[in-house]
């Protein structure tokens, strides 16, 4: 007799769900499983990111930014959790780790279409963003020098700005992932040298931003003719 699925079985569609993993006959060592579910678990944290990213921009364009501060708050919420996902990678011993590798095809962290739809979203929020600078009459610098007079749009920069150093604080994360397991003096299975991750930690998706936090530092004149306590 076959049993009947229960309420929280069909809405959450475990039957499929649990099919999307390689059985104990199918899979190339036993850590395999635990390979695919980490990185099924991330995809799953990177559809919700992208989706809160769009609601970030669609809050903005309707002149609302505590909503999008709101929607990028839970954002770098899951950008928090997600590099402690990937650390239960380091679980594989290196040599189960390359027999996965083996197994992949040309497969690459790279390939990602969450990653990369996160990488194509980002961007998007500059421009409704800038616009509630514009029509408050306010740069990013002078957001900073007066953020009680707009503190829903001071809120909205901060998260921005956390959105981004968060993003890059998961790239560095993955790249110390990436060197831990194979190395950086090798290439990647599509031929790409592992070193190149390199240079997507160092990219900022609102320069401008991080700008203004240099500017405001010039303004105040805080690193400028510093005096030494006295005694």
């Amino acid at each position: 007799m076959v049993k009947a699925l229960t309420d929280y079985e069909k809405y959450i569609r475990t039957e499929e769900l649990l099919r999307l993993q390689k059985n104990e006959e199918q899979l190339v060592c036993e850590d395999e499983l635990t390979f695919q579910v980490i990185h099924q678990i991330a995809e799953l944290h990177f559809t919700l990111i992208v989706q809160y990213l769009g609601q970030a921009r669609t809050a903005m364009l309707a002149g609302d930014p505590d909503r999008a501060a709101a929607r990028l708050g839970r954002v770098n919420l899951h950008l928090k959790h997600l590099p402690e996902v990937f650390q239960m990678v380091k679980v594989i011993n290196p040599i189960d780790y390359h027999t996965i590798r083996l197994a992949l095809g040309r497969g690459s962290g790279q390939d990602s279409p969450g990653f990369n739809r996160i990488l194509q979203t980002g961007p998007t929020l500059w421009e409704p963003f800038e616009r509630l600078l514009t029509d408050a009459g306010l740069s990013p610098l002078e957001l900073h020098k007066q953020p009680d007079a707009q503190p829903a749009l001071f809120r909205l920069m901060q998260e921005l700005l956390q959105f981004d150093e968060s993003f890059q604080s998961f790239r560095y994360q993955h790249l110390q992932l990436v060197k831990r397991m194979i190395g950086l003096e090798t290439n990647s299975l599509k031929g790409i040298p592992a070193q190149a991750l390199q240079k997507g930690v160092r990219h900022a998706f609102y320069p401008a931003l991080w700008k203004a936090i240099s500017e405001l530092t010039d303004w105040t004149g805080s690193s400028n003719n510093s005096q030494p306590l006295g005694d």
